[in-house]
């Protein structure tokens, strides 16, 4: 009697165990497919330019794609201002990359380069009907210049040129031949005031030199 009890507590056992085993099979193949039915299927870039960067992400699960994995791809596009990605589950991802603003261009070792809203230098291709940056290739002195410019609605589509002195100040030439010459030291002060004598028609292709605080010298040359 105690032998049959031990024989059928044995067949018990063994049934749990291939039923827990059969169990557990099944679980992993469930959670494999549904690893894989979350891999990255799609991936829809509104700028076609850009397609081919992205190639490499296909296959990935969609819930490991992080805004770093973006950034690491555009960081050698430093004409990109920003990006937008939206995931659409389960298996695809919208990509919009914005451009930055082309606000100047300088001549840099022969080469032409743009400087952009978002404040970086990047190879130029064509030509652009932007100011000419010349005098310094620092970005840090030119973004401080445009920013300025562009701080104080001051329309750069109407610039020639912007010419950088040793002595740490800029000349503004407009293409109508006005010229507009800022001091050396703060003169992120007198833009406001530069702007409104620009625009108005008595000083049209005049020289105006800001340089001596607190004065407006106007003159022909």
């Amino acid at each position: 009697m105690m032998r049959q009890l031990t024989d059928k507590i044995k067949k018990v056992f063994l049934y749990l165990s291939l039923l827990f085993f059969l169990s557990t099979i099944s679980n992993l193949h469930i959670l494999y497919s549904l690893k894989e039915f979350f891999n990255i299927e799609e991936i829809k870039i509104k700028n076609i330019d850009y397609e081919k960067e992205f190639i490499h992400i296909l296959g990935k699960n969609i819930f490991k794609i992080k805004k770093t994995d973006i950034e690491k791809i555009l960081i050698k596009f430093p004409n990109i201002e920003k990006f937008r990605v939206n995931k659409i589950y389960p298996d695809k991802l919208s990509i919009s990359l914005f451009e930055t603003k082309l606000l100047a261009k300088i001549v840099k070792n022969n080469n032409l380069y743009i400087i952009g809203s978002n404040g970086n230098m990047f190879l130029g291709e064509g030509s652009y009907d932007l100011p000419l940056i010349e005098g310094t290739q620092s970005i840090d002195k030119i973004n401080l210049i445009l920013k300025n410019i562009y701080s104080n609605n001051i329309n750069l589509e109407l610039i020639n040129k912007l010419i950088f002195y040793e002595s740490d100040r800029w000349d503004i030439i407009f293409k109508d031949k006005t010229t507009l010459r800022l001091p050396n030291l703060q003169f992120s002060k007198v833009m406001k005031k530069a702007k409104i004598l620009i625009e108005r028609e008595e000083f049209k292709s005049k020289i105006i030199d800001l340089r001596i605080k607190n004065k407006v010298i106007v003159s022909n040359e």
